[in-house]
């Protein structure tokens, strides 16, 4: 009988990201996406309000995966979400969903929001899988024309809407 030996987990740090950050978001930027942020969205982001901004470092200090959102009203929306490619797989990016959902508990907001291109099946489910829904689609949202599925999920149901 064969034993197969599982890898350990990659252990991480969860913290916000600082301005020296800024050089490892750029390259792991060009590494996941074909449109990617230019330094100063990140840099504008993290002195903006109304922010909820992670990243996750290795035990060396290397940036392994990250979460950029802002809050829209009761709705924190999803703005960038990343796991550099040698540790998709690993469970980061859920972890990261389900810190920015306790965020929202927290916070007492409604729901959270995220665009993803429709060829992302593997988000796309990872979506589907932590409860969220299609809520629409944005025609040609991406730089490149591809359309974007929009994806929500709601956090708090109310018991007496107001009208």
């Amino acid at each position: 009988m064969a034993i197969v030996a599982e890898a350990p987990a990659l252990r991480v740090s969860v913290r916000v990201p600082q301005v020296s950050d800024i050089r490892d978001l750029e390259r792991a930027e060009r590494l996941c996406f074909v449109d990617p942020w230019p330094g100063q969205f990140f840099v504008s982001e993290l002195f903006a309000p109304g922010r909820y901004h992670r990243v996750m470092v290795d035990p060396a200090g290397g940036l392994v995966a990250y979460l950029f959102s802002a809050w829209q009203f009761l709705d924190l929306h999803v703005l960038k979400i990343a796991t550099l490619p040698q540790h998709r797989g690993e469970g980061l990016a859920r972890r990261l969903m389900d810190m920015a959902e306790h965020h929202v508990r927290e916070s007492a907001g409604d729901s959270l929001t995220l665009e993803v291109r429709t060829s992302n099946d593997a988000a796309i489910a990872m979506y589907r899988s932590l409860g969220y829904h299609s809520a629409g689609l944005r025609p040609k949202y991406y730089a490149d024309g591809e359309d974007a599925l929009i994806m929500t999920k709601r956090i708090v149901e109310t018991e007496n809407p107001v009208f």
